[in-house]
């Protein structure tokens, strides 16, 4: 299945910025592995999602570990030497604290916003199910025709909040055999795939050395500027740097699980297939929620106009103009977090890795974010080139 918008999207968010813009460690994970997983519990934070679903996504990523993992758990006591995976519902978080007791203090719905979150010394990846629904009924809305892309899909899941929307993530609706439903689940498990492979890839890289030198920027920076450099590495502070380059490795280590599924099992070639479809799925999904928080953290009236077209003056309304943030941070950093590398980067990095493994790039396709990843390194050229000159 062809991805056909991908473009649209990638187009219309080059175009907006231009208009205006290792192994688990294992010294006390036994205990603290635990006290997580009861904690969990006593919160009622377990949500079990697809649990069937999850495990056959991982088991063949844990097989192509070399041994790294024994098994998968999912949603039970803690397992030393296991892959344990806790699906969790964030919108059930009364507290950021509540594991921090269990040493884990970034336990946030904002850092489990993207889907999951990665405790590397015990071992455990929490999967966000509130995360998951919402893309599963966005996915659901475009394989349907209910909504004509993703990016408008999202817009109404949260405009309408997950519980309206039911009908369409529940379990009962989506196991249903349908040509669309089969599709929804494709492009659901290769999403899953990807993020709990960059996820176990965080467990199997080296420590990241630090990048001391200072970030590259001239002097007496403008407003547009300032804005400008989120989307550059290397105007970034050497903090965010060395955040990105573990992000990168983490990528490459997933690179490395996906790149072997095609040999595991009698349907490894269609598995790795619909690996690749659901990773582009996910930078999509991605993109799309960037357009958004774009258009939520900019005045430009360019960028409304041209959302309001994407999603229609009534989800433009709902989901942007009225959750407005009280003080834009700018629609490039919207567009280009400072945690992690671009998209855009990250995929045509992605793809010549997968080039490669056994398998292949496949499916993937990452031709479409070129013209948005030829802006961003003209617009870092000049931005640093202003600096070197000084």
């Amino acid at each position: 299945m062809k991805l056909s918008y991908a473009r649209v999207i990638v187009a219309m968010l080059t175009s907006l910025l231009l208009c205006g813009l290792g192994f688990p460690r294992i010294a006390g994970a036994a205990a603290s592995g635990s006290r997580i997983w009861q904690k969990l519990q006593q919160n009622a934070l377990l949500d079990a999602y697809f649990p069937d679903a999850t495990r056959e996504v991982a088991e063949p990523l844990v097989r192509a570990s070399g041994g790294q993992w024994q098994g998968v758990q999912i949603n039970g006591a803690y397992r030393s030497g296991w892959l344990n995976l806790y699906t969790v519902d964030a919108d059930r978080l009364e507290s950021d604290a509540v594991l921090a007791d269990a040493g884990v203090d970034n336990f946030t719905r904002e850092n489990l916003q993207g889907g999951a979150l990665t405790q590397v010394d015990t071992g455990i990846v929490f999967l966000n199910t509130a995360a998951w629904k919402r893309l599963a009924a966005a996915t659901y809305l475009t394989q349907y025709k209910i909504q004509p892309d993703l990016t408008a899909a999202l817009a109404y899941v949260d405009a309408v909040g997950l519980a309206a929307t039911r009908k369409y993530w529940d379990e009962s609706t989506l196991s249903l055999d349908t040509p669309q439903n089969q599709r929804v689940g494709w492009l659901l498990r290769g999403a899953a795939a990807f993020v709990l492979a960059h996820e176990m890839g965080h467990m199997r890289i080296d420590d990241v050395a630090s990048d001391p030198a200072p970030a590259k920027l001239p002097s007496n920076l403008t407003q547009r500027q300032k804005d400008e450099r989120n989307a550059c590495p290397e105007a970034l502070l050497p903090e965010f740097r060395q955040r990105q380059q573990i992000e990168r490795s983490a990528d490459l280590a997933a690179v490395g699980l996906l790149g072997k599924q095609c040999s595991i099992g009698n349907d490894g070639q269609l598995r790795h297939a619909i690996n690749m479809l659901g990773t582009s799925w996910y930078f999509l999904a991605a993109m799309s929620d960037k357009l958004l928080q774009m258009g939520r953290n900019s005045s430009s009236p360019t960028i409304a106009r041209a959302l309001r077209m994407k999603i229609g003056p009534e989800l433009y309304e709902r989901v942007v103009a009225a959750r407005a943030a009280a003080n834009p941070k700018g629609a490039v950093k919207s567009a280009y977090p400072s945690t992690h590398p671009p998209d855009t980067e990250r995929m045509r990095a992605i793809e010549t890795a997968l080039q490669s493994t056994p398998c292949g790039g496949g499916n993937l396709d990452s031709s479409g974010a070129q013209m948005l990843e030829m802006f961003r390194l003209q617009m870092c050229r000049s931005l640093i080139g202003q600096g070197d000159e000084q």
